[in-house]
């Protein structure tokens, strides 16, 4: 060799490789390389006898082929538990084949396919709900046309505070010249109690305000329910709260307070 008294050899008898940054151990001072410096690495006979501290001299190797950096930590994957430098931690036992990406990639298809499958039923919903309310407006106005175009009513009452109804009678009263329906107009400043007293007198209903059971009452045409029991409550709230709408169907009828069948009045 050109430079005979660079480096040293490994004092291991199995190794003796000429190391050029050649380490000696701490305990029995002889020469190593890199990878028997440790003692565990060439049985040090200086530590033999058990010491407390012996733990602390325990030093672990990369189990990369090509590294042999070593660390007094273990780190091992937790996948094949073998022990890594900070440098291979990443050593492609955790990267997924290609049939478990194939299969991870299916299992978080899954919520996004029923995502998107609740999001057209939730537009589809929406847009229904916008069909038929855009539907049942313009069933409104053409009720409404269809009662002004025949309604009667006091007709000091100003045209622009007018409110219109589509009034059945009750089913113990006849009268020949309107039928058994008829369109009303009142008007909308009124409490419930004097557009009852209005429509009645309009439509020639016999009304006794005095009786404590079965008085006139309003009631919706389209399920039976009762509109208002409070006599004294303005139509403006009633419209104000959607609880009646201008135009809509009513049953004018004797009761007390119970829901009618509707089904008898046409």
């Amino acid at each position: 060799m050109e430079f005979p008294e660079t480096g040293k050899h490994c004092s291991m008898r199995n190794c003796q490789l000429l190391d050029f940054l050649p380490f000696i151990c701490g305990h029995c001072q002889a020469t190593f390389c890199k990878e028997h410096l440790h003692t565990i690495s060439h049985d040090c006979l200086k530590i033999k006898s058990p010491e407390p501290n012996l733990e602390k001299l325990l030093s672990f190797i990369c189990s990369k082929e090509s590294c042999k950096e070593v660390s007094p930590i273990q780190m091992p994957c937790v996948k094949c538990k073998q022990h890594f430098c900070l440098a291979h931690r990443y050593h492609g036992c955790l990267e997924l084949s290609e049939m478990g990406k194939t299969q991870k990639l299916k299992k978080w298809q899954i919520p996004k396919k029923q995502f998107a499958e609740a999001k057209v039923l939730v537009d589809q919903q929406i847009t229904d709900s916008l069909k038929k309310s855009k539907n049942t407006a313009i069933a409104n106005k053409i009720q409404l046309m269809r009662v002004k175009g025949s309604a009667i009513g006091p007709k000091n009452i100003p045209m622009s505070e007018r409110c219109y109804f589509f009034v059945h009678l009750p089913l113990i009263v006849k009268n020949k010249h309107i039928g058994t329906s008829k369109g009303v107009f009142v008007n909308s400043q009124w409490t419930v109690g004097k557009c009852i007293d209005s429509i009645a007198d309009t439509l020639k209903v016999p009304n006794n305000n005095a009786a404590t059971t079965n008085k006139l009452l309003l009631y919706h045409h389209s399920n039976g329910a009762l509109i208002c029991n409070k006599m004294d409550t303005p139509l403006t709230e009633l419209f104000e709260n959607f609880t009646m709408i201008d135009g809509q169907q009513v049953v004018l009828e004797y009761s007390d307070n119970v829901p009618i069948e509707t089904s008898l009045y046409k």
